[in-house]
């Protein structure tokens, strides 16, 4: 069965994208979006989309944002757990895979191309050196593909889990007002859309202001349009973050091959990204900083990469044998 009727997903902690794929193309003409907050689980939304479509998928493939444990995983920002079988039992698909979302994320990137990407800063990616993909959304994903003897290997992980680090003062009294009560401040704690609407409610403690109770969307907004000093300090921190995230995750990967930011948040904060403040935050790592230089950053803007991306992985295994 070369080419089976394929059912992919990309599992966010907000919304669910379905599509029933084209495993030669690697493509996706078509997505659904649903509202995670509309169900209690995943088979039951993905019950629902192939009820919905009347799809008859032979195989499925979900990427989740969250960890995954062989035929098990668990989306974090949902507290939803799944199996393959419960997958396999809801979709009527014969086999069922489970990936990260950014595993899923990353082996998108060799597909993207033109209007899919927007370059911020330097050169061309080294041909087949690893790649990259940082992504702030309802949480945040970090992930890379290697290049093997003949295909892009993915390297899945959980970055965004890894502990956030400050460099100066201000920054450390920010740091104290956000880590009140928690035993272990991570990355996705500020580089997030719970992580922006926190920023604000610091930097306002932080001036002595009372914060309004503003959606991340709307901090966002007015941080760009320069509405609210206040959001323009969240919006700044915020951007100057992701930068440092995304060079450490270059130097720690050795991502010559680029960094590419996903998620849903960059595609919304393009102008606040193609800045100096994004780009120095990036690359001034001491003497690693001309390592850094060259290496190109993009903005992911294609809606369906992460649905692209799990159609490469079900691809890879259904023609390993694994699904």
């Amino acid at each position: 069965m070369s080419n089976p009727t394929a059912l992919v997903a990309d599992v966010g902690g907000t919304n669910v994208r379905f599509a029933m794929a084209d495993l030669e193309r690697r493509s996706v003409p078509h997505f659904d979006t649903f509202s995670a907050a509309r169900f209690r689980s995943l088979p039951e939304a993905a019950a629902a989309y192939v009820k919905k479509t009347g799809a008859k998928p032979q195989v499925a493939a979900f990427a989740v944002a969250g960890p995954v444990t062989g035929d098990k995983a668990t989306i974090t920002n949902l507290r939803w757990s799944m199996t393959t079988s419960e997958l396999c039992e809801a979709t009527g698909a014969r086999a069922t895979l489970l990936v990260n979302d950014f595993e899923a994320q990353a082996l998108s990137v060799p597909l993207l191309a033109g209007d899919d990407l927007q370059q911020i800063g330097g050169d061309a990616p080294v041909e087949r050196a690893v790649k990259a993909v940082v992504g702030p959304g309802t949480g945040l994903g970090v992930g890379g593909i290697v290049w093997s003897s003949s295909r892009w290997m993915p390297i899945p992980g959980e970055g965004g889990h890894a502990s956030f680090a400050v460099e100066t003062a201000e920054e450390f009294a920010i740091l104290e007002r956000l880590r009140d009560g928690l035993d272990h401040f991570s990355n996705e704690r500020i580089l997030s859309g719970p992580g922006i609407i926190n920023l604000y409610a610091a930097f306002a403690a932080h001036r002595g202001i009372k914060a309004q109770m503003l959606e991340a969307s709307e901090v966002t907004r007015r941080g760009l349009y320069k509405e609210d000093p206040i959001a323009v300090e969240a919006l700044d921190f915020f951007v100057k973050a992701l930068g440092r995230v995304a060079g450490d995750t270059a130097l720690t990967l050795g991502a010559q091959g680029g960094v590419y930011l996903g998620g849903g948040i960059p595609p919304k904060i393009q102008d606040a990204l193609a800045t100096d403040t994004f780009r120095n935050a990036f690359e001034q790592k001491g003497r690693l900083t001309p390592f850094l230089k060259p290496i190109p950053v993009f903005i992911i803007l294609a809606r369906d990469a992460g649905l692209r991306g799990t159609a490469v992985a079900l691809s890879a295994a259904i023609k390993e044998g694994r699904v």
